[in-house]
């Protein structure tokens, strides 16, 4: 496979890493990320033990990397609350997702980050999606004041289908600039979108709003969280998407459990891959699968 010299300023390369897992080391992950060539991370932390926000700042700075993003608290994967749904029409299971959430905020400002990325709810029909999004906004407002001051920006991505609202960007783009907050902005999950639409439209729909990115491959039905170029992705169409809305982010990738447990494939064609994901007008001769 041939890539022609992709053109234009760089963006960063990132990777979501694990911390605080019983049977994951962040020094193996620190490394897996620096073999990536990797700058920045997310982190993805057990929230149910709450690892120390300290301790990690100190190891990604001694591995020369920093810490872009978080992934927040979300569905089971919760502090205190039963289950994580910022946009349940019930204050009762709102109120603890909440203040889940403004733990995660607390947290990554202690750890150096920018972006928490947060679900906007859970599995829903699309009739509840009026009192969702009402609920969701409450919701957002009251992190968005929590977060004021600590430099942290809430980052709502986009859901695989059966999320209301939340599935499809332009939803979210438009609650998000309804609400006009510092505090928050937008998160575009390629995998996600491959599902519910697809990745380069649901790109554009984010705009200006959009802050940062979860990257990753599938088939378009499921969601496997393939390295890029594993999967049915135009990967073309959306780097092509990205210089549209002039989205000067790092390129973060959500497959680091593939990456993990199939080191093969880590190898000197993705790395290939990677370099013209991280690049503007990025042009192949493989229709599209860099």
């Amino acid at each position: 496979m041939t890539i022609a010299p992709a053109v234009g300023p760089a963006r960063v390369l990132g990777t979501m890493v694990a911390y605080g897992f019983e049977k994951i080391r962040l020094a193996d992950e620190l490394a897996l990320a620096r073999r990536l060539g990797a700058q920045v991370l997310e982190i993805l932390p057990d929230w149910r033990v709450m690892p120390a926000a300290s301790r990690l700042r100190a190891q990604v700075a001694e591995a020369g990397l920093t810490i872009h993003s978080a992934h927040g608290c979300w569905g089971s994967q919760a502090i205190g609350a039963p289950r994580v749904d910022l946009g349940h029409p019930e204050r009762a299971v709102r109120g603890p997702s909440v203040a889940d959430l403004k733990q995660c905020v607390d947290w990554l400002a202690a750890a150096g980050g920018s972006c928490l990325v947060v679900h906007p709810g859970g599995l829903s029909e699309p009739i509840e999606t009026a009192a969702r999004t009402g609920a969701l906004a409450e919701s957002l407002t009251a992190l968005a004041d929590h977060a004021r001051g600590t430099g942290v920006v809430l980052c709502v991505e986009n859901m695989p289908p059966g999320v209301h609202p939340g599935s499809r960007m332009a939803p979210l783009f438009d609650l998000i600039a309804a609400l006009y907050r510092p505090e928050l902005a937008l998160a575009v999950d390629t995998g996600h979108a491959h599902i519910a639409a697809d990745a380069a439209s649901e790109t554009r729909a984010a705009g200006r709003l959009l802050r940062t990115t979860h990257v990753h491959d599938n088939n378009g039905r499921q969601d496997a969280h393939l390295p890029p170029g594993l999967g049915t992705l135009d990967w073309t169409a959306w780097i092509a998407a990205l210089d549209a809305i002039d989205y000067r982010g790092p390129i973060v990738l959500e497959c680091i459990r593939h990456l993990r447990n199939e080191p093969e494939s880590l190898n000197e064609e993705l790395l290939v891959r990677l370099n013209a994901l991280t690049r503007s007008s990025a042009r192949d001769a493989s229709g599209g699968r860099p």
